[in-house]
């Protein structure tokens, strides 16, 4: 008698080694190329705040060369002064240089150690500073003018620049109005710097990489070229990317960010990256015989999908992916259904749920396809012994058993195709929602954008998933069959430290595909009961 293979023979081991080894060469990989703590900036943000402007002047020389070649104000030492705004939302720090913001902060949010949102916390490149030269100050004397509003004024080369900020922290809105009077003979351009901390971040690591890869800065670009997304990696070599008829720019993390956007001045500015986190927007000074005026708004704060659309339409360009129309629209159902619940974690259960109903009719169709595909073989089988001298004849044969019980080889693949860009847009809108951001669902899953704290969701999914492959029917090889054991061990390394609103939604989605699954096992014994007695008539 033959002796019953073991699951855990040779091929098996030697199949689990190189997953494990495949695993490890990816996370070293993915560690490597978005480390924890990046280089030193392009531009030094550790220069006291006394710095003259006649070396700042020397440094733009060195650094800058021909790219941004500028005339530039030499002048004493001057003091910097700050102004304090606060409220429930958002707080931070009016500096008298180029009135940027020191310590932006948003107070109401806290990262998963419990500790303030700092967007920005550096001395120098501060966001939205206002210069007249990529790097000198420009200094303001800056009087308030009520509880949100702000004026500063700046004299440079016989030039008065006004500058004024209304801050409205319900919507995280800064509206900026910028004035230039004078001889404006010597200023080419008014630049704007954006500028965001970058924070040390826990990776996930492991398979979880291969699509989620850890949190990193980007800036966000909407110009006469298209909108594009710049991930900011300081392990490139510099080089300088140069965007014209800038409608809106962005940088932030995955979750916050700060934009720049809706400008109303009669010229469209510039905007130049060179793979670090500064960024700068320039708007050109056409006819130096006229006075200046820019106005625009700022936003800081969280990525909120309903607040950016309601509020910003022109921000709603969160990285979505290739179905991004899809990914959003599944975003506004899961807000809807969180509206009724009032728990995002049981949204995404009744998503996942709607999701697989909408899906099941083409799921029905393609496991038909498959059952009537495996009740024939047998018949198929004998056709091919039969006529196995005869191909033409074998084939015409084969057709005509196919279309008699209405099998069809393709109809299986075809729903599943139509799976995909569902399944990749629900992907990417759970990634990417601020929604869940430090979201509790029920007792140990006290946030769905951070993996399970003691993986039991993807270990329960793991269950299901094997215990569904058992009932499953198969028409495979016992080397696929062998293969086929391996898959829920992997993909239960694979979604271990994925964002626990991720594996929510694969668990409910499988435990759904197993309840399936045992109701198409029921229905298949008619329909082979039926296709037997067929061929027993003929």
């Amino acid at each position: 008698m033959k002796e019953k293979e073991s699951f855990m023979d040779k091929n098996t081991l030697i199949t689990v080694v190189l997953v494990f080894v495949m695993w490890f060469c990816w996370d070293s990989y993915m560690r490597k190329k978005y480390p924890a703590k990046n280089k030193v900036p392009l531009v030094s943000q550790e220069k006291g705040e006394n710095e003259t402007e006649e070396n700042r002047s020397e440094v733009e020389e060195k650094n800058e060369g021909k790219r941004l070649s500028v005339p530039v104000q030499k002048s004493v030492k001057r003091e910097e002064k700050l102004f304090a705004f606060e409220s429930e939302k958002l707080s931070f720090q009016i500096s008298s240089r180029g009135m940027g913001f020191k310590n932006l902060n948003l107070n109401q949010i806290s990262d998963r150690e419990g500790k303030s949102i700092w967007l920005f916390s550096g001395d120098e490149n501060l966001p939205f500073e206002t210069r007249l030269a990529p790097q000198a100050p420009l200094f303001f004397e800056i009087e308030k003018n009520s509880e949100r509003s702000w004026k500063g004024r700046a004299l440079w080369n016989e030039v008065e620049v006004v500058k004024t900020l209304t801050i409205d922290p319900e919507l995280f809105l800064i509206q900026t109005e910028i004035q230039i009077k004078g001889n404006l003979t010597n200023v080419s351009n008014v630049y704007t710097v954006m500028n965001q901390r970058e924070e040390e971040k826990k990776e996930q690591g492991g398979f979880s990489a291969l699509f989620v890869p850890p949190d990193f800065l980007s800036f966000f670009v909407s110009s006469a070229q298209g909108f594009e997304q710049l991930p900011i990696d300081k392990e490139k070599s510099p080089s300088q990317d140069i965007f014209s008829s800038v409608k809106a720019v962005a940088i932030g993390s995955k979750y916050f960010g700060q934009a720049w956007m809706e400008n109303k001045s009669d010229v469209l500015p510039q905007f130049i990256f060179d793979n670090s986190q500064l960024g700068f927007l320039h708007h050109s000074v056409l006819n130096p015989k006229r006075d200046f005026h820019i106005s625009y708004k700022v936003f800081i704060g969280p990525k909120d999908f309903s607040l950016l659309k309601k509020e910003y339409p022109s921000l709603v360009r969160v990285d979505f992916g290739w179905f991004g129309f899809l990914s959003r629209f599944i975003l506004e159902v899961l807000q809807l259904f969180y509206a009724l619940v009032g728990n995002w974690g049981f949204s995404i259960i009744l998503l996942t749920v709607l999701v697989r109903l909408v899906l099941l009719p083409f799921i029905l169709s393609s496991h038909r396809s498959m059952e009537v595909m495996q009740a024939v073989q047998p018949e198929i089988k004998k056709v091919r012994e039969k006529f196995k001298k005869d191909p033409q004849r074998m084939n015409q044969e084969i057709m005509a058993l196919m279309k008699t019980h209405r099998a069809n080889p393709l109809g299986g693949c075809l729903p599943l195709l139509l799976q995909i860009p569902v399944f990749w847009s629900l992907w990417k809108a759970l990634s990417n929602s601020y929604s869940l951001y430090r979201s509790p669902f029920v007792f140990w899953v006290q946030d769905l954008s951070w993996k399970d704290p003691y993986y039991v969701l993807p270990v329960f999914m793991g269950v299901f998933m094997f215990i569904q492959q058992k009932i499953s029917p198969v028409n495979m090889s016992k080397e696929m069959v062998r293969a086929m054991q391996i898959m829920p061990v992997f993909m239960v390394l694979f979604m271990i430290n994925l964002p626990s609103g991720l594996v929510l939604y694969m668990l409910v989605s499988t435990l759904f595909g197993l309840v399936q699954q045992v109701y198409l096992n029921k229905k298949k014994k008619g329909l082979t009961k039926v296709i037997t007695e067929k061929e027993t008539k003929k």
